[in-house]
């Protein structure tokens, strides 16, 4: 009965004056209601969105609608929202969201923000662990050392994937197609030098036919056309390609409160 005299009166307060003020007996001029207060905050609807373009869990959007979300689900995290009127948008401060990451010349965890190390959970403070959780990290951190951070694609998120270098195999070269035998076409011959040193006995008993003159510029018959056979070797070793870019190190930090 109390609860509802005070709700008549100040209904009253309302018809009989332009502004109405709870805790003050003049309120601001500007303000339609005005609340006044030395020890006590204005206590928002705390409430679950399941998302920034779906009214639930209202009916439907409605444009100046202020509420304090406590879920932190697809594309919503606690804070406090307002309506549009079409979908609701966070009002943003200067404090931090979970789940916020961002890069740093910082060396050690600070103010909330802890270092992506991969070290287990169980070495955070309870809060932390808890902010962890809603994330869906599992039992360590993810480990950023060395490592870029990307948008989701196909992979899962948290998940770490990619390597700094890259071999080349047969089927990333261009489709082109090299021969290693020469033309054909055409007789042609061969420039050679008879080095003669060989003693030979034409066994007729009566002494030795001696050739021991070294013939050079001799030239083989030209009788009949023929290939070669060529060898040529790449060089290579099989050495990875390093596609590392230029760099500075930094440290990354994912904010999960105290």
């Amino acid at each position: 009965m109390k609860n509802n005299l005070l709700l008549i009166a100040v209904c009253l307060s309302g018809i009989l004056k332009t502004q109405v003020g709870i805790g003050t007996a003049n309120p601001n001029s500007n303000a339609a209601l005005e609340l006044s207060s030395a020890s006590k905050g204005l206590l928002l609807p705390r409430l679950s969105l399941s998302d920034t373009a779906s009214p639930t869990p209202l009916a439907n959007h409605e444009k100046g609608i202020v509420v304090y979300n406590i879920s932190t689900v697809n594309d919503v995290v606690e804070g406090i929202y307002i309506n549009d009127g079409t979908r609701w948008y966070r009002l943003y401060t200067n404090q931090p969201n979970i789940g916020d990451v961002y890069y740093s010349f910082v060396a050690a965890d600070h103010q909330g923000w802890y270092k992506l190390d991969g070290r287990n959970l169980t070495t955070l403070p309870a809060g932390a662990q808890a902010n962890a959780s809603k994330l869906a990290i599992g039992s360590t951190l993810p480990n950023a050392t060395d490592r870029y951070l990307k948008q989701r694609g196909a992979a899962a998120l948290l998940s770490a994937g990619g390597a700094q270098t890259v071999t080349l195999t047969q089927a990333n070269l261009p489709n082109l197609t090299y021969t290693g035998t020469t033309t054909a076409a055409g007789e042609h011959t061969h420039q050679y030098t008879d080095r003669g040193n060989g003693t030979f006995d034409h066994k007729t008993g009566a002494g030795q036919l001696a050739n021991t003159t070294v013939l050079t510029g001799q030239l083989t018959s030209s009788s009949g056309a023929h290939p070669h056979t060529v060898n040529v070797p790449s060089g290579g070793s099989g050495t990875p390609i390093t596609i590392e870019p230029k760099n500075i190190a930094a440290n990354a930090f994912i904010y999960l409160g105290y």
